[in-house]
């Protein structure tokens, strides 16, 4: 099959405001930017593309081989560029080769194996599925899950169209939300996600609520950093940063260093990590107070004594975004610690849902 090829040039007067969060933006979504010429090369398991800056314009192009992974590709660039710079409201059409309306190249269809209780607010759903190798990577650990409706007896997933797109079955939007893969073995075609279980009501918890084998879910992805390697560990964050702490604790080498702080509802959410015995992992308790609404992470980070020696420190920061916000900036002006020995993320925002924070943009989760 010959090459597929595809550009578009968007009109982006503000585009140097933007520009550096676009490139870290494709950079946590498991591309790879080199500097090429006048601007990056961009590669991904989807093909490759190219990122052009110009006045006032943002050129880019895209090349792949499959016409699943080419439309695919054209979203990931589409819906990136259009979220960090939502309020430019931007004008993306792509020309070039057409594929038509294609499903995902990355998506797999997962059906719940078992449902397990570890703790009173979270359940662990065991997955199983075919051709997962692409979701066992260590620095790329989260993935969208698309819930269907219980019992659905023929399932439909979306599409993505010529300009990128999603093009839902008729039967209407699936909901679907972000969650960290906490474990998998892809030659067992396993796969397990641990799922914050609350009275939200948001279609996460609700799913995860009333999961039970043989429900069916698609999963998109990865994305989104897992660690770097470093003498010295520093790992933060809430229940929903807790599966990510799990998993890159149980992923390190035995000689590792450093502290986990963990921010749960109270005793009771405890859980036992195998982490290397270098690691301590401290559990901070709300005791009665709401998620979101204390300080207690920020204030154990800043009661911490980090190595002198920053290029031999890690951080991972997972968390609500007043403490993501309150951590991102000790690390950064209060440490001295370089953006490049650090990832943090927002992971979710009071008073507000993923629907919210879309239609906000990039600037919603920004420290």
């Amino acid at each position: 099959m010959p090459t597929l090829k595809a550009q578009a040039t968007i009109a982006f007067p503000n585009l140097a405001r933007y520009l550096d969060t676009i490139i870290e933006s494709f950079s946590a979504h498991n591309m790879e930017l080199r500097p090429d010429g006048d601007g990056h090369a961009v590669l991904s398991s989807f093909g490759t593309a190219r990122l052009i800056p110009g006045p006032g314009v943002l050129h880019l192009a895209v090349e792949a081989a499959d016409p699943a992974a080419f439309n695919r590709l054209k979203h990931e660039l589409t819906g990136l560029v259009d979220f960090v710079a939502r309020p430019e409201n931007l004008d993306i059409v792509w020309t070039g080769d057409a594929a038509g309306a294609v499903l995902p190249t990355d998506l797999r269809v997962l059906t719940v194996r078992e449902v397990r209780t570890l703790t009173p607010r979270m359940r662990r759903i065991v997955f199983t599925g075919d051709d997962l190798a692409r979701y066992a990577v260590p620095d790329q650990i989260h993935c969208r899950l698309l819930f269907q409706e219980k019992d659905a007896a023929d399932p439909q997933w979306p599409h993505l169209d010529d300009n990128g797109r999603i093009v839902w079955p008729a039967a209407g939007t699936l909901a679907s939300r972000i969650f960290t893969v906490r474990r998998i073995d892809a030659a067992a075609g396993t796969l397990d996600i641990d799922m914050v279980v609350h009275d939200g009501g948001g279609p996460g918890a609700s799913w995860a609520a009333a999961a039970a084998p043989g429900d069916v879910v698609g999963i998109l992805g990865p994305a989104a950093y897992g660690p770097k390697p470093a003498g010295w560990y520093l790992l933060a964050g809430d229940e929903t940063g807790l599966p990510g702490i799990a998993r890159i604790l149980e992923g390190l080498p035995d000689t590792a260093r450093g502290v986990a702080l963990i921010e749960v509802a109270d005793a009771a959410e405890e859980q036992t990590i195998d982490a290397p015995p270098g690691i301590e992992v401290r559990w901070l308790h709300r005791d009665g107070a709401a998620a979101g609404t204390t300080t207690l992470l920020p204030d154990a980070l800043r009661a911490l004594e980090l190595p002198a020696d920053r290029d031999d420190l890690f951080a991972w920061v997972g968390a609500e975004h007043a403490a993501f916000r309150a951590m991102h900036a000790h690390l950064r002006t209060g440490v001295g610690l370089p953006a490049s020995r650090m990832i943090a993320f927002s992971h979710w925002r009071r008073g507000m849902s993923e629907a919210d924070i879309v239609k906000a943009g990039i600037a919603a989760v920004l420290a």
